[in-house]
């Protein structure tokens, strides 16, 4: 008797694809001893019917193997349970996985674009300041050249006055000797230097002095000499006036100078720092650009690995899932099976009986 159960067991299997409700009993009995394993099953039952034995030694047979499904069912569902846990946190962890990926991708192809465009305005930008330092130099030098013209200027003229003024106290004095009674013939070699220094400045301010010195050289007068001393006073003070007009335009252009040269330099200063700053954040801006180039091509095989290991476990949590329904749908039919045993075996006796014994005549 210990063998009718796996041989039940193997026809169970074999019937399960094969019955279906709406055949009769000796339908159902037919079905199972077309197999050879339940042809062996039948002949079993017909010994035992033709002996005598009992028909609840079969039931209890087929109770048992009816507990071994529910039993079986119970550890698969426990499982499928257990399983179905590990899956979804699997999963869960998976698509964060590719969610952080996806908000790295994202946030480094802005980092990218962004420092890109970054770049690109430093760039120009050193152009523009390059160009604005080499004006700035460019007016430092014109605006430096100009203003040593006008300091150069104002020293050779500053010497012209000097000169004037001491051709200026010479003719006073040979004038004052000439009142004071010394012929001009002692002062004549003096007299002619003097004339000569003022006739070399072609200045319109000695025009009327060199003419009444030629006038006293031919005849030397009190009243003449009174005049001309008159002339030659009037003469320096307005070369003094003049002296001190062109020093005070020359210390008014020193002090422009000296600001507007300020400016300049202070202004070159900031060029220069603004464009060292801007080289500087070129070469952070491209270091940016290549690391996140790098990072960028990471993440996304990160996320290309992410992706292909969610698939993977789809696929095998899908078959898990087929193969957990294929065996609960078998076992269901099996227990359907030894139901439907179970009933042709106490409830259609004589139905079973009826077919043995055709059995028996056919085979």
């Amino acid at each position: 008797m210990a063998r009718i159960i796996p041989v039940l067991t193997l026809i169970l299997a074999v019937a399960t694809a094969r019955v279906a409700k709406s055949e009769s009993p000796k339908e159902v009995l037919a079905q199972i001893n077309k197999d050879s394993f339940g042809n062996s099953v039948l002949s079993v039952l017909q010994l035992q019917l033709a002996t005598g034995g009992p028909v609840g030694e079969i039931q209890i047979l087929l109770n048992n193997i009816a507990s071994q499904l529910n039993g079986d069912q119970k550890k698969a569902d426990k499982v499928h349970e257990s399983d179905t846990v590990a899956f979804e946190k699997i999963i869960a962890d998976l698509e964060q996985e590719i969610a952080y990926h996806q908000t790295q991708i994202v946030a480094l192809s802005n980092l990218r674009d962004s420092t890109t465009e970054a770049l690109g305005e430093a760039e120009a930008e050193v152009r523009v300041v390059t160009s604005d330092i080499a004006n700035n130099e460019k007016s430092f030098a014109d605006e430096s050249a100009t203003r040593q013209s006008q300091h150069d200027t104002w020293v050779r003229k500053d010497a012209e006055h000097v000169d004037q003024m001491d051709a200026i106290d010479e003719a006073s004095k040979i004038v004052q000797h000439l009142q004071a009674g010394v012929a001009f013939a002692q002062l004549k070699s003096r007299f002619e230097k003097v004339q000569a220094k003022l006739m070399e400045s072609k200045h319109a301010l000695f025009k009327p002095l060199i003419n009444a010195l030629t006038q006293l050289a031919s005849k030397v007068d009190n009243k003449s000499i009174i005049k001309i001393l008159e002339l030659l006073a009037q003469i320096r003070q307005q070369l003094v006036a003049s002296r001190a007009s062109l020093l005070a335009t020359e210390e008014k252009q020193a002090a422009n100078w000296e600001v507007q040269s300020g400016h300049l330099q202070e202004e070159h200063k900031r060029l220069v720092e603004r464009k060292a700053f801007l080289e500087n954040s070129i070469v952070q801006f491209k270091v940016t650009i290549q690391e996140a180039v790098e990072d960028l091509e990471d993440q996304t095989l990160f996320l290309e690995d992410a992706e292909d290991s969610l698939a993977i476990q789809e696929r095998w949590a899908a078959e898990q899932e087929s193969q957990y329904e294929a065996q609960t749908f078998e076992r269901e039919q099996q227990l359907e099976v030894v139901e439907r045993l179970q009933e042709v075996l106490t409830q259609k006796v004589s139905a079973a009986s009826e077919f043995l014994q055709v059995r028996e005549e056919v085979f």
